[in-house]
């Protein structure tokens, strides 16, 4: 028997939690998630494009931005490690009230090099709060509503993914305010958490700070991980790119993206009901064929009205791999090792969102303008593939005992 096919663990009973606890707890990580994605979508157009009004080489933006993706990377692996010492609560406030030190270092220490730095603290902080929230929600949502939930989590993250820019266009690139909003909100977004101290999630187990088995375990949930943040970051960053050059203004470039994103948004909770009612790999086959089909069906209604609606659909039934991935995650492992499978999860999701967009660049550097989204294409269609597979050689076994 391999790594591949080892049978899930036993799982570990959620706590016996009162449904007002429960409820509450649910309130505070929401608030947490939206906090999260707001700091995302803050900080990411505005340092880059603060960096872009000091003459910054082009190079040095990119590095700078991927430094809290590289931050996430490297502490993953040890939150599990940290919440089994100190507890989820301690480590959730110190993560917060150290974003919030960040963010408010910015405007005081502006240098190149210290921005690296900061850039890279503000990812421990982030990092932290995405992977313990998520893996804590997982750990206390029952199975009937656990898709509901989790798709509800995602449209928060994905919201204040969203929002951040629309911030960043109102209140000005210049002086400290941007950074002091920035970090009233993430000060914010933790306010609600003693609502959650009734509902905490298992201790960790000392398995959970392997994260390479815990891939091993379960490849194709991590891989749905990978595909999501390769798919989303590679459109997010290079839509906009794609339809410049074929042809649309730069306005209805921008709106192209946001009706994409318009529908990472609206479709998650649906997706995230039907995921609690029917067979949830074959959902998570239907979302994967979607990142296959959308790239072609919008190349193919370029210069028709149908563009619109296709990008909806593609960008909510696409994103439907993070949403369905996470509840497959609370079936594959106990809650005592949930912390550290999620911490794996965000991780694949970051490593993805790092690699997109420079195989897409590439891809559409090979071939002028689509190689984009053929590259998106092909990626989903091996996810699609290996996805299958599994399945078949599963339903494989149980025929043959």
């Amino acid at each position: 028997m391999t790594q591949d096919t080892l049978p899930a663990p036993a799982p570990t009973p959620v706590p016996a939690l009162t449904e007002r606890a429960r409820r509450l707890a649910m309130v505070a990580l929401l608030s947490v998630s939206l906090g999260a994605g707001l700091m995302i979508g803050i900080t990411m157009p505005l340092l880059s494009m603060l960096l872009e009004l000091r003459g910054t080489d082009t190079l040095l933006i990119g590095l700078n931005a991927a430094m809290s993706t590289f931050a996430i990377l490297l502490t993953g692996p040890f939150l599990p490690l940290a919440i089994r010492r100190f507890g989820t609560l301690p480590v959730m406030y110190l993560s917060i009230v150290f974003g919030i030190a960040v963010l408010l270092a910015m405007p005081v220490f502006t240098s190149l090099p210290a921005w690296f730095v900061l850039r890279f603290a503000l990812g421990i902080s982030v990092g932290i709060a995405w992977i313990a929230s998520e893996a804590w929600l997982n750990a206390i949502v029952t199975d009937r509503n656990r898709g509901k939930m989790l798709g509800l989590y995602v449209t928060c993250f994905a919201g204040g993914f969203a929002l951040g820019p629309v911030i960043v266009g109102t209140v000005g690139l210049q002086g400290p305010v941007p950074f002091l909003i920035a970090a009233a909100i993430l000060g914010a977004s933790a306010l609600p958490l003693p609502l959650a101290r009734h509902a905490l999630p298992p201790v960790p187990s000392h398995a959970a700070g392997n994260i390479l088995r815990l891939m091993l375990l379960a490849p194709t949930i991590m891989l749905a991980a990978a595909i999501s943040g390769l798919s989303d970051a590679t459109v997010f960053a290079l839509l906009p790119v794609y339809a410049l050059r074929v042809g649309f203004a730069p306005e209805t470039a921008v709106l192209l993206l946001s009706t994409f994103l318009a529908g990472n948004l609206a479709l998650q909770v649906p997706l995230g009901w039907l995921a609690d009612r029917v067979n949830r790999r074959l959902l998570l086959a239907i979302c994967g064929a979607a990142g296959v089909l959308g790239p072609a069906a919008v190349a193919a209604a370029l210069g028709t009205p149908l563009v619109w609606p296709l990008l909806f659909a593609w960008g909510g039934v696409v994103m439907g791999v993070y949403t369905i991935g996470l509840c497959m995650l609370a079936e594959r492992f106990d809650t005592a090792t949930l912390s550290g499978a999620n911490a794996a999860f965000v991780m694949l999701y970051s490593l993805g969102s790092m690699s997109g967009p420079v195989l897409g660049s590439a891809a559409m550097t090979l071939w002028d303008p689509h190689g984009m989204l053929a590259f998106g294409a092909a990626a989903s269609l091996l996810f699609l593939l290996i996805v299958l597979a599994r399945a078949w050689f599963r339903a494989r076994k149980v025929r043959t005992g």
